[in-house]
């Protein structure tokens, strides 16, 4: 087992178990953007009481199997084994989902924008998300990855390149992220008020996935990919 203090950052912790982003979804803490923040400043910032996080993250050292959601350690694959799994599972996912949520964010809207406005902001800011997430995908897998591949080959790009396309990719997951806060925040935590029709419920669930989909794409992303890249291309992180 191995030893949490509030010291660590949280995306230490995620990456040396993905399975605990479980408690981290559920506290509500920051583990892909803000996932360099210790664990006892990230515990401050929610309000949170950091040995009652470190508890509970204990607690779950024995759980495992399906239970705990283990996932793979991706800190241990070839770069190019990452960015192929990033591109079939979230990109994938991203471009089946993000049609789908807009056609039904839009009958939301049309059914209950007059009593719940909220919703016309909502759906404002995921147009907003998918038009940049659409940019961003292409930018990745035409450019960003190809170099992460030619790492794994042996083939070093331009540092400058690299570099300037990553910081690029991570401003985007700090808009991503701070737009997918203010929609739960608009939406009370994506949960629906009591007149919600079916397909209002249906929305605001699918949300829920999307959000807890982007915070491992993008955790696996800035804190695994982007800074074993740096290390193979001989630049320093920010």
């Amino acid at each position: 087992m191995s030893v949490i203090d509030h010291g660590r950052t949280v995306a230490d912790l995620v990456v040396e178990r993905p399975g605990r982003t479980r408690v981290f979804e559920q506290l509500g803490i920051d583990y892909c953007c803000g996932g360099g923040r210790s664990l006892a400043a990230a515990c401050a910032e929610r309000g949170l009481d950091a040995a009652t996080v470190v508890a509970m993250l204990a607690a779950f050292e024995g759980v495992t199997g399906a239970e705990a959601g283990d996932d793979r350690d991706w800190s241990q694959a070839a770069l190019g084994e990452l960015c192929d799994h990033i591109v079939s599972e979230h990109h994938g996912f991203l471009r089946a989902e993000l049609p789908r949520l807009e056609g039904m964010l839009d009958r939301v809207v049309r059914a209950h924008g007059e009593r719940h406005p909220e919703m016309i902001e909502t759906r404002d800011l995921f147009e907003a998300v998918a038009a940049e997430l659409d940019v961003h995908m292409h930018v990745e897998e035409e450019v960003v990855f190809p170099f992460c591949r030619g790492l794994d080959a042996g083939t070093v790009p331009e540092p400058p390149a690299l570099e300037d396309s990553i910081r690029a990719m991570e401003h985007d997951h700090d808009v991503t992220g701070a737009a997918l806060a203010r929609m739960r925040e608009l939406t009370g935590g994506f949960v629906p008020p009591a007149d919600a029709c079916n397909t209002y419920r249906a929305t605001l669930d699918g949300l829920v996935a999307l959000e807890r989909d982007l915070h491992r794409h993008i955790h696996e992303e800035n804190n695994i990919l982007f800074p074993r890249a740096f290390v193979l291309a001989g630049v320093a992180a920010a």
